[in-house]
């Protein structure tokens, strides 16, 4: 099968996610690819609007009537999405994957733990029942949220150990100096972690920009820098990163020899090669 992933600008609203994942979608379908691959929370971006957001007690409608939109790009392009969004969940929400196919309803496909640490559970965010891998054309793809890179052991015993491949849509920045050269590839380090963690691949989707002027002051105050969306192998040879500078769609082909699922990078353009011998030496 062919996936493909998206290090797309978040967007800072819901409007301007259908907008974006609308576009993204169409052009993995003119790729040939089977399945795309969005970062998280990409149906509303991930920022301090969604304060405002959660605010509205109609945001849950607003969720659903974008999925529906979404649903009719995914019938008219013939190519499934993982979409990051927002999903109604008890006495609270989701930080969740829902898998959009072409002819069926919307599927849950993955949800972030709800960790013990970090600021982000002030949003809402609940524990999902468990982390099963979601089943697309028989490869299983668990999925890593957020700041669980760091919290890999509140992770486990929950289903993903059964994932063929995990995908880590998750927003991450590396250090860089005042040349603009990467100091530390966190993009690297974490999707190695995950790696080794699961035995599998791994395969990242991340954002190439905040939504909001306050994040994006922070991330040059603090020197941390987004995109370079990356993908390992189990043993954390690195296959492939996109550009720190530019929107990109990543294209893998994803199949199975005896019992090992292999990930093979086709078509990408930029100048991964570089970047993947760097982490190589």
């Amino acid at each position: 099968m062919k996936l493909c992933t998206i290090q797309p600008s978040m967007p800072d609203s819901i409007d301007d996610g259908v907008r974006k994942s609308t576009r993204w979608i169409e052009e993995a379908a003119q790729s040939g690819a089977d399945l795309v691959v969005f970062p998280e929370m990409m149906l509303t971006g991930y920022d301090f609007h969604l304060h405002d957001l959660f605010k509205d007690s109609s945001w849950p409608q607003q969720v659903d009537r974008a999925l529906t939109e979404l649903c009719s790009v995914v019938d008219t392009s013939g190519t499934s999405a993982l979409v990051g969004l927002p999903y109604p969940f008890g006495d609270g929400q989701l930080n969740a994957l829902v898998l959009l196919e072409p002819g069926r309803e919307a599927v849950l496909a993955g949800a972030r733990s709800h960790l013990p640490i970090g600021d982000r559970n002030r949003w809402g965010f609940v524990e999902p029942d468990d982390r099963l891998p979601v089943n697309f054309q028989g490869i299983l793809f668990g999925s890593i949220f957020c700041a669980e890179v760091l919290n890999l052991d509140y992770t486990q015993g929950k289903g993903l150990e059964r994932s063929d491949v995990i995908l880590w849509p998750g927003v991450c920045g590396s250090e860089y100096n005042e040349n603009k050269d990467i100091t530390r590839d966190w993009n690297a380090e974490f999707a190695r972690k995950i790696a080794s963690c699961y035995h599998v691949p791994v395969i990242q989707s991340n954002y190439l920009s905040y939504a909001s002027e306050i994040s994006t002051q922070t991330g040059l105050e603090n020197r941390r820098m987004l995109g370079g969306s990356i993908a390992c192998d189990a043993s954390g040879r690195i296959l492939d990163q996109a550009s720190r500078t530019e929107e990109e769609m990543r294209l893998f082909e994803i199949s199975r020899i005896d019992s090992t699922v292999v990930v093979t990078p086709t078509a990408n353009q930029h100048d991964s090669e570089s970047q993947i011998e760097s982490h190589s030496t």
